[in-house]
């Protein structure tokens, strides 16, 4: 339920925590300039010839690998942060960026949350850090990271955070409390398409009695512009309305 924020915004935090050497200063700084405005294109030569400089420089390696990320290279990007974390194992922005990437492969799942709660010990009231684990989690394994989430400020109150407690509460079998929930979140937040969807896959999947909830959801979701819908998500909330009707 909840998404990862941009990766730009990584970077305002990176290079704070490590320092950089002399000589990749100039083409590193440059690579920042150019991927903090977005134009990763553009930092792709000079992130390069940082990490010719100085090969063994976490923060050439982390911006190596973000760039690398955003120009749709995931293997070489993937290869620059696990050499980053091989260089520092106690650098957050190294061992946060491996297992973020590692995060969007199903098949390293179990590492991506090994990485992260290595990063979570490291920064412990990092944001991004603890939505990734509640994002990979299973159920019954969330609380503490919700809890962790509720203490951040921007987070506290989010209808994200809310839904993901409700899912925690419902994992409990605590059904009814977690309808109520639901139910005020679906009232409180009605411009919301992922949240709206999010909330008629509940009712459609665990509470029979509450259909007319998972109908009213999905009917919504239908509502909103198609450009703020997914192809798959509208495929799968038309087949649910003709089921329930």
């Amino acid at each position: 339920m909840f998404s990862a924020r941009t990766v730009s915004a990584l970077l305002a935090g990176v290079f704070i925590l490590c320092g950089c050497s002399r000589q990749s200063e100039q083409p590193l700084n440059k690579a920042i300039k150019y991927a903090v405005n977005g134009e990763w294109s553009k930092a792709d030569r000079p992130s390069e010839e940082a990490l010719k400089k100085t090969p063994d420089n976490v923060n050439a390696l982390v911006l190596r690998a973000l760039v690398c990320e955003q120009l749709d290279r995931y293997d070489e990007a993937v290869e620059n942060a696990y050499k980053a974390v091989a260089v520092d194992s106690s650098s957050f922005a190294a061992v946060y960026t491996l297992g973020r990437l590692y995060a969007s492969d199903h098949r390293r799942r179990n590492d991506a949350i090994n990485l992260l709660i290595k990063a979570s010990r490291i920064k412990s009231d990092h944001a991004d850090t603890l939505v990734l684990l509640c994002n990979l989690q299973q159920p019954g394994r969330k609380s503490s990271y919700l809890k962790a989430l509720g203490n951040i400020p921007e987070y506290a109150d989010s209808p994200e955070l809310i839904f993901e407690n409700c899912m925690d509460r419902a994992y409990r079998r605590d059904h009814r409390g977690t309808a109520h929930a639901l139910i005020k979140l679906f009232n409180d937040n009605p411009d919301n398409p992922e949240l709206i969807y999010a909330i008629g896959g509940y009712f459609f999947h665990c509470d029979p009695q509450r259909h007319s909830v998972a109908k009213a959801a999905y009917s919504r979701y239908m509502g909103f512009p198609e450009k703020r819908r997914t192809v798959k998500r509208t495929s799968t909330a038309g087949k649910r309305l003709a089921a329930l009707k």
